[in-house]
């Protein structure tokens, strides 16, 4: 084993030499395995702990009087902390040493603990524990004479690898990654830390059955004792695998015992293409590699050899230049079996009739996307009130409900869930996402910004009203989220679609930028969505109204001045990825048409609408899209007979006609 020896040992409260020990990886049992790790020698001290404290202004453990260390104690373990503590400390000695710091899990616990040695009883062998450890021989210590048992750190001789109190004096904390998806529900405990609860070692408090290798017990997350402590272990320099490379991996049976596998290829990777697959039967182990050679060419694989009896663990790690293996992904469970099936999770609303919509964010920060689903409780376009609101149910990765709440009544959505739009997006910068939604309090409707995971208010401010609605068009409303710093991110709500449309721009806690009332030449140019592009690279966003182009600041950019259209698609159409162009099929009867316009100006590149062929009555489907190269460019489609959809056209970047009819419902997979 290497020692290493540590920043603390420079501490000025005169700690013991922090030394650090590199252990390398290894089996601990059958289908156990831990990779290389670094572990501190002994038990984090009071000492070590304060430089933490005095740093980032922590609460300090209660038995410290005004933030200092009881006399005599520095040396002693620090107690009294929790896996909340213990986790913003760990946060903040990676964020310092740009390293990353965490607790040992229990297999890496019990590797370290045994020294090599798979028999040992207790850390050093198999002797009697007396002079061997601090605990309590005969069962009768208690709490309240905490300070009179407590022992300084490294109190004792160290195991054979140098690692000193891996059993007594204090309990020390270790994870074991328990699986969301089958752990007991308890609502709203979704934090990977509040479902820790798992200690090894034993203590002063606790009999010597405690002290051998691989006994474990456990305390709730909050529980802050005199004889709970912890040490941090921590990457080894040059390695990759305590960082976490989340890549939406995917295990389902594959029939007959098997297992498939499927992961996303990140960007960046298309030239690398290659990937190592990992199998265990519990989160908490590195896992065995059941891939001989690297999988090139593919994100998928079969494990044909899937042992039974069990629930398994996947996880993939890339292939680098050089054979080098990247960070590893989550796991992905499954539970092998005889049918093969495609389902990878079930996310179940309590609904009596309706339909749903998902939207799809990180709720919780893990890096894999949850959902939120927009449940219409029978509320469709035109339809009667069903006496019941539209709602929102959000639900984790692996199909846990967090919460559920109403939006709006019958009335104040215009008869149409779709008037409730729902946009999951992470506003403030945390990593984890908001919910941006149209919401009633009594009578007032409200935009607001919920929290991802409780779904409780956090910014709210009342939604703009129509000023006409002749057409009935605030049955059209939507939202969507634009950069128009280049830097942060921005709420833009439209209210109408036919006449009348108000845009409005709100920061991430609601203050209102600036609105567009679009009541003069440009009226009536709403989409049935809101597109946001940065058309000129400045990095900053515009805005559309359809055919008309709103600048970041709300001001008129451009418009065509045809009105309504039903497809809007913002992409290099002609083949030069410096350049963007708009396709536009519009439905406004006297304009009706298809039309390529500069996203940059607005100029119209070509057009073929009404005033060229009355045959044109109302474009309503659509796409642009690359699905010939015999055409340079891509490919746009739309219809000239309205809901009938039977007159399809299909055109080339230059707006000559490829085809028409073309096969119906026939669409691009990409």
């Amino acid at each position: 084993m290497v020692k290493i020896l540590s920043w603390m040992l420079c501490s000025a409260l005169a700690a013991p030499a922090a030394e650090w020990v590199l252990v390398k990886g290894g089996e601990v049992r059958r289908g156990v395995r831990v990779d290389d790790f670094e572990m501190l020698d002994h038990p984090l001290t009071n000492a070590e702990y304060k430089l933490f404290v005095d740093e980032t202004k922590h609460p300090a453990p209660v038995h410290w009087k005004e933030g200092r260390i009881p006399a005599g104690m520095e040396n002693h373990p620090v107690v009294f902390v929790n896996r909340f503590d213990v986790d913003a400390y760990m946060k903040w000695r990676s964020r310092k040493e740009k390293r990353i710091y965490r607790l040992p899990t229990g297999p890496e616990f019990e590797w370290a603990a045994r020294a090599g040695n798979p028999n040992a009883r207790y850390p050093w062998g198999s002797a009697p524990p007396e002079g061997q450890a601090n605990f309590d021989p005969k069962g009768d210590r208690t709490f309240a004479d905490w300070q009179k048992f407590l022992k300084p750190v490294k109190s004792y001789k160290p195991n054979a690898w140098g690692l000193y109190d891996m059993a007594g004096n204090v309990w020390q904390m270790v994870d074991s990654y328990p699986d969301p998806a089958t752990s007991r529900f308890v609502y709203r405990i979704e934090d990977p830390v509040s479902r820790e609860n798992r200690l090894a070692g034993g203590s002063w408090a606790r009999t010597e059955s405690y002290l051998r290798c691989g006994a474990f017990s456990g305390a709730s997350s909050g529980i802050r004792h005199p004889d709970i402590g912890f040490r941090p272990v921590r990457e080894p320099l040059g390695s990759t695998h305590f960082r976490l490379q989340p890549r939406r991996v995917v295990a389902a049976p594959a029939g007959g015992g098997q297992v498939y596998i499927g992961w996303q290829q990140l960007p960046g990777e298309e030239k690398i293409a290659s990937y190592h697959v990992y199998r265990s039967a519990r989160r908490d182990a590195a896992g065995e590699r059941i891939t001989p050679a690297p999988v090139a060419g593919s994100t998928n694989y079969v494990d044909a050899k899937a042992p039974s009896g069990g629930r398994l663990y996947y996880r993939v790690r890339a292939v680098t230049e050089g054979g080098k293996e990247g960070p590893p992904s989550e796991w992905a469970g499954v539970e092998p079996g005889s049918e093969k099936t495609g389902l990878i999770a079930v996310f179940e609303p309590t609904v009596k009739q309706g339909g749903f919509v998902p939207v799809f964010g990180d709720l919780d920060g893990d890096g894999v996307l949850d959902a939120v689903l927009r449940l219409d409780n029978g509320m469709r376009e035109m339809s009667r009130d069903p006496g019941v609101p539209v709602e929102l149910e959000a639900f984790t990765s692996y199909g846990r409900s967090l919460w559920r709440r109403p939006l709006v009544r019958h009335d104040q959505c215009f008869g149409s869930a779709n008037n409730v739009p729902v946009v999951v997006y992470d506003m403030d910068g945390d990593g984890k996402a908001e919910v941006m939604c149209r919401l009633a309090e009594g009578d007032t409707v409200y935009l607001a910004i919920l929290d991802g995971m409780t779904g409780r208010i956090r910014h709210k401010t009342p939604w703009t009203k129509m000023a006409t609605d002749y057409a009935k068009s605030s049955t059209r409303i939507h939202m969507a989220v634009a950069y128009l710093d280049g830097r942060r991110p921005a709420v833009i709500t439209q209210t109408g679609l036919y006449e009348n449309e108000i845009f409005d721009a709100y920061d991430a806690n609601l203050k209102k930028l600036w609105q567009f009332r679009s009541f003069g030449e440009t009226n009536g140019s709403g989409s049935h969505h809101i597109d946001i592009a940065d058309v000129d690279g400045d990095g900053r966003d515009e805005v559309f109204n359809g055919t008309t182009l709103l600048n970041p600041n709300g001001a008129i950019r451009w418009s065509i001045y045809r009105q309504h259209p039903d497809i809007v698609a913002i992409k290099s159409i002609l083949g030069n990825p410096k350049e963007r162009q708009v396709y536009y099929a519009v439905e406004s009867g006297m304009h009706a048409g298809a039309y390529l316009v500069d996203a940059r100006s607005g100029k119209i590149i070509w057009k073929v609408n009404r005033e060229d062929d009355p045959r044109w009555s109302h474009a309503h489907i659509g796409w642009a899209a690359k699905i010939w190269d015999g055409e340079p460019g891509m490919q746009m489609l739309t219809n000239r007979d309205g809901h009938e959809a039977k007159d399809t056209v299909l055109f080339s970047s230059t707006g000559k006609i490829l085809a028409n009819p073309f096969p119906r419902n026939w669409r691009p997979a990409n």
